[in-house]
C-alpha cells in the first residue's frame, strides 16, 4: 500500500480524521509493515500523549 492508502486505513481504523503519514511518498508498504507502523503510532499515543492532561491538570503556574 502506498501513503496515500496507509494515511486513509490509520485515519478510518483509529478515528484519526486529520492523520498524515511523515514517511517518503515512494515507499509500498506490506501488511505487515502497516500493522507495526500501526501499532508503533499507538504505542507512542500511550506512552508520550495520553496522560498529558492528567500532567497538566493543576496548570503550568504552580
Amino acid at each position: 500500500m502506498n501513503k496515500e492508502e496507509l494515511q486513509a486505513r490509520i485515519r478510518k481504523e483509529l478515528n484519526l480524521p486529520y492523520f498524515k503519514a511523515q514517511v517518503a511518498d515512494d515507499i509500498d508498504f506490506t501488511e505487515d509493515e502497516y500493522q507495526e507502523f500501526k501499532n508503533n503510532l499507538v504505542s507512542y499515543y500511550k506512552d508520550y500523549v495520553q496522560d498529558i492532561d492528567i500532567d497538566f491538570q493543576g496548570g503550568l503556574g504552580k
